[in-house]
């Protein structure tokens, strides 16, 4: 495994000779059992390549393995798989699809909510790989998974970083749910999240762009009903926000090309 590692992350040729060598399987299939770690890591470099060299490691079973690794006790392995996740959500959608067939969106939540630090840090790259690069119908999924509200909790965080990257995430979803009219909605589950207290908190952030990011959203998307005291009626357990923009979206989106983290 030493020997492969180092080579699998170096450039296309090297992950190429991996994969003309059918070590892929025999890679996962490590990764299912004793030393998921290095096998797990040169998987990982695999999909930072091309789409053609990611396709290769999810037709291997890629995908259908992640799902027990990032609910492994072991945070190192957690943060492992969610950094290859991460990469394969940064490819086209057809991938992105793959990883939501697999059921990879609730683990992913809950390392957001529940990881630590440095994982759920992976996690938020693999969600705003995700945000970016899916169809509508891909992103409602990834608002029904919940994953608003793990996001709305870091916030708080020290980590500038990882702050904007959350608030850019937000602003994204916004934007998708003004396009479908659903705005309103989107704004009062932001709210009853606790999102609108810690988004206007970050206006006084000392990080200018974390500042100024927030500012931006709470001026384009919640002033003008705080000022005209208009607020939607309130939603039931179920969202309804999320059942009006499911029904709105019957065409997907064209998927933008996602940065390889």
């Amino acid at each position: 495994m030493s020997y492969f590692d180092p080579f699998a992350g170096d450039g296309p040729e090297f992950r190429d000779i991996v994969i003309s060598s059918n070590a892929v399987p025999h890679l996962l299939a490590l990764v299912s059992s004793t030393v998921p770690i290095p096998s797990l890591r040169t998987v990982g470099n695999i999909v930072t390549g091309t789409d053609h060299q990611t396709q290769v490691a999810i037709d291997a079973g890629m995908l259908r393995v992640l799902p027990q690794l990032l609910a492994h006790p072991k945070p190192s392995i957690q943060k492992e798989a969610a950094w290859a996740l991460s990469n394969v959500a940064a490819g086209p959608c057809q991938h992105i699809q793959q990883l939501i067939a697999c059921g990879l969106l609730p683990p992913l939540v809950a390392l957001l909510q529940n990881g630590e630090f440095k994982v759920q840090k992976e996690a938020v790259w693999a969600v705003a790989n995700f945000t970016t690069g899916s169809t509508m119908d891909q992103l409602i999924q990834l608002i029904h998974s919940g994953v608003l509200e793990p996001l709305v909790n870091l916030l708080p965080i020290q980590d500038t970083r990882i702050v904007i990257i959350i608030l850019d995430i937000i602003s994204f979803i916004l934007q998708a749910a003004e396009k479908l009219s659903e705005k309103e909605n989107l704004c009062l589950l932001i709210e009853e999240l606790g999102g609108i207290d810690r988004i206007e908190a970050l206006q006084l952030h000392e990080n200018h762009q974390v500042a100024l990011s927030a500012l931006n959203i709470i001026e384009k998307y919640f002033c003008e009903e705080e000022e005209n005291g208009i607020f939607p009626p309130a939603l039931d357990q179920d969202h309804e926000f999320l059942k009006c923009l499911a029904k709105k979206s019957q065409s997907p989106t064209t998927s933008k090309p996602g940065t390889k983290s």
